[in-house]
């Protein structure tokens, strides 16, 4: 498992330069704008794409047929996926969070609420894409990956349109507290299921 996620390290280090321009320039934007909450958003997002930036180079490269045919069990390559998924969002976390209580932007509480908050959201966008890019591949499930994007934002447009009362303060206190349980179950459901999906799949 450990040598899998090396795997990926290494190859994504092929974007290491283009992520690191990203981040400077969405630290700078996001302290012109006094806006952290949007930096946390930005970061997050490409923290999330880099697992699937991942599965596209396994799968140009003909990876999984070539790794099969060694003492690597399908299992373990499904969930090295979802470790690295982890990984990138705890680094994502580490980085709002830091990020947050150097620019003093927010209360060093709300800081940790937006950084909980957005590493929650991270792990939920990769438990929706991965069994999905499991079952049909990066190149394929391209169309999708943009539908899990949009509905969510095309959800709240519509809420706000219909005149939709936003959660009391208390509904979104419950919430918080039952979010990390929440985000587990629905992280258990995807691995379990990409895992099925992985174990059918021809090569």
């Amino acid at each position: 498992m450990k040598g899998l996620i090396i795997k990926d390290l290494i190859n994504l280090k092929k974007q290491a330069k283009v992520f690191g321009f990203l981040m400077a320039f969405y630290v700078f934007l996001a302290i012109a704008m006094e806006n952290a909450a949007m930096f946390g958003g930005i970061i997050t997002i490409l923290f999330a794409i880099l697992p699937i930036t991942a599965l596209s180079y396994d799968e140009r490269a003909r990876w999984d047929k070539y790794a099969l045919t060694m003492p690597i069990s399908r299992q373990d390559l499904v969930i090295g996926k979802y470790l690295l998924g982890g990984i990138f969002m705890g680094l994502a976390f580490l980085i709002y969070l830091m990020f947050g209580l150097i620019t003093r932007m927010e209360t060093p509480f709300n800081v940790l609420l937006i950084s909980a908050a957005l590493m929650g959201v991270g792990l939920v966008f990769l438990a929706i894409l991965l069994p999905i890019l499991f079952k049909w591949g990066v190149e394929k499930g391209r169309f999708l990956m943009i539908a899990v994007l949009a509905v969510p934002t095309a959800a709240i447009v519509v809420a706000s349109k219909l005149g939709i009362t936003p959660p009391s303060e208390r509904m979104l206190h419950t919430v918080a507290f039952l979010s990390p349980f929440i985000v587990l179950i629905i992280l258990a459901g995807s691995i379990f299921l990409s895992v099925r999906v992985y174990m059918n799949k021809e090569f």
